[in-house]
C-alpha cells in the first residue's frame, strides 16, 4: 500500500513539474501571447505585433542590472521608432510592493525614458516566459518564434546582433 501511494505521489509531482514548464517559452518555440496594461492604461498584447520582430525585456526598478541597461534600451527604442525594424516592449515586474505603477512612472520620468512599458501585475507574462532572473530579454522573429534569450544585463549592440541574426 505504501509503495502504491508513494508511486502515485511521484507521478502527480512529475505531472505538476511538466505542467509548470509546458508554458515556458524556449528558443525555436512559438512565442506565448499575453495581454498587459501599459502606463497609459491601454491593453497591449504581443499578438498586435505579428509580422514584426519584437524585443521583450523583463525588468524591475529595484534591479541594478536592469537600471544599468535602461539607457541602452531607451536608445534602442528611439532607433526602432525611426527605422521600424523591430518593436521594444519593456515588461515591468509590477508586484505591488517593490514595484508599483507609481514607482515605474516616477522612474521613467526621472530618467527621461519613453519606452513602451507594460505592467505585469499578476506575473502572467513572467510565468509564460519562465522568468527566473532579471533582467531577461527575449528576441522574437517576425514569424512569432523565439529566436534568442539574453539573461542578465545586456546592451544595444548585443540586442542588435541577435536581431541581425534572425533576418
Amino acid at each position: 500500500m505504501r509503495k502504491a501511494l508513494f508511486l502515485a505521489i511521484m507521478v502527480l509531482c512529475t505531472i505538476a513539474i511538466f505542467a509548470t514548464f509546458a508554458h515556458a517559452t524556449q528558443k525555436g518555440s512559438k512565442a506565448s501571447n499575453f495581454t498587459l496594461m501599459d502606463l497609459d492604461g491601454n491593453e497591449v498584447s504581443l499578438k498586435q505585433f505579428e509580422g514584426k520582430p519584437v524585443v521583450l525585456n523583463f525588468w524591475a526598478t529595484w534591479c541594478p542590472p536592469c537600471r544599468n541597461e535602461m539607457p541602452e534600451f531607451n536608445e534602442l527604442d528611439k532607433q526602432f521608432k525611426k527605422t521600424n525594424e523591430a518593436v521594444l516592449l519593456m515588461i515591468n515586474m509590477t508586484d505591488g510592493r517593490r514595484d508599483t505603477k507609481e514607482n515605474v512612472e516616477k522612474f521613467m520620468k526621472r530618467n527621461n525614458f519613453d519606452m513602451k512599458v507594460l505592467l505585469d501585475t499578476e506575473g502572467n507574462a513572467a510565468q509564460l516566459y519562465n522568468i527566473r532572473y532579471l533582467p531577461t530579454t527575449y528576441i522574437i522573429n517576425s514569424k512569432g518564434v523565439v529566436s534568442g534569450t539574453l539573461t542578465g544585463g545586456t546592451d544595444k549592440a548585443n540586442v542588435l546582433k541577435m536581431l541581425k541574426g534572425i533576418k
